[in-house]
């Protein structure tokens, strides 16, 4: 009996040690589902407190600020770019706005450019009437809101019951005994923080989003064929300066042909040359050896013929019939 008790004892204190570790598991689900209805419930509560739609810009109503984005459209046509530009800076001004994005657009048809505008919400109707003020020969604009106050209220639900939920895990991994419980809420924790501060990114992002409006303006000017021309057509001396580019721009590529050519073909020459060069160098030695060749022999025969002649003569015989005197010697 007596060695039935320590094991009886034993098995107790792990007991309450297994029941003190899930104690703090079971309030930590507990809190997150408590956030999870929490947001459910603000939600429905958004929902019940929704105003029926109307055709004017949404405001403060019985108490309930709306979360809305409004987003603009517009077009514009004007007579003269400049003048409807600087108009548009001084507007954006006096609206206290800023432009987050331009595009430029020149063309022979037409001059233009597209803003990307962002204005106060509370500016942004007076802001498309400073607009519409500019002369303009064509004026079109698209309104759009798009009510986030819905997505609001339950970001801000979520966010106070996850905050709920780290500081209960906090206040566990304060009392946690073993290092097991103490990673496991710390790996809770973690995840709790990390959804917590997607939320608060979510949130920054809704509210500036309705601080600031967005207006997509596109604003240009037709030209006509004479003005296209003329736009197109450059002074004296750009056009001077534009020749002389474009003949020397010719004159190198000419050049740079001629050097790929030559570097091309340069193998080919020199074979040639080397040819050419022992061809030339043969015949002319050719050329220097033949009259020497030519004239020692005629020489030998000539004066063979003159001395047998004139031995016959000295002899007093008759030289031969084809052995004729020279011209000369028969007049003497």
């Amino acid at each position: 009996m007596a060695s039935d008790m320590p094991a009886e004892s034993d098995a107790g204190g792990l007991e309450n040690k297994a029941e003190s570790t899930e104690a703090p598991m079971a309030e930590a689900d507990s809190a997150a589902n408590q956030a999870d209805s929490a947001s459910d419930k603000a939600a429905a509560d958004t929902d019940s407190v929704r105003p029926a739609g109307g055709g004017t810009l949404a405001t403060e109503a019985d108490g309930f600020n709306r979360k809305v984005v409004y987003r603009g459209t517009v077009t514009m046509e004007v007579d003269d770019f400049g003048a409807a530009y600087r108009s548009l800076q001084n507007a954006i001004y006096q609206s206290g706005g800023y432009i987050l994005a331009f595009s430029d657009n020149r063309s022979p048809d037409e001059t233009g450019a597209v803003y990307t505008i962002k204005v106060p919400a509370d500016g942004f109707m007076p802001f498309l009437d400073r607009l519409e003020k500019i002369e303009n020969a064509l004026f079109e604009r698209q309104l759009k809101g798009t009510d986030v106050t819905e997505e609001y209220v339950d970001l801000e639900a979520r966010l106070k019951a996850r905050q709920m939920v780290e500081a209960r895990l906090i206040g566990f991994m304060d009392k946690a005994a073993r290092a097991d419980d103490l990673l496991r809420f710390s790996e809770q924790l973690g995840a709790v923080q990390e959804e917590i501060e997607r939320i608060k990114g979510r949130i920054r992002y809704l509210d500036q989003n309705v601080a600031f409006s967005t207006i997509e303006l596109r604003l240009y000017q037709p030209l006509t064929p004479a003005a296209s021309a003329l736009a197109a057509q450059k002074p004296l001396f750009g056009r001077m300066g534009a020749a002389l580019e474009t003949s020397t721009e010719t004159l190198l590529l000419v050049m740079q042909a001629l050097l790929v050519f030559v570097a091309g073909a340069l193998p080919v020459l020199i074979l040639f040359a080397v040819v050419g060069t022992s061809f030339l160098w043969l015949y002319r030695r050719r050329r220097r050896l033949q009259p020497f060749a030519t004239g020692s022999f005629g020489t030998a025969a000539i004066t063979g013929g003159r001395t047998s002649a004139a031995d016959a003569r000295q002899a007093g015989e008759t030289p031969p019939a084809h052995e004729a005197p020279p011209a000369g010697e028969e007049d003497r």
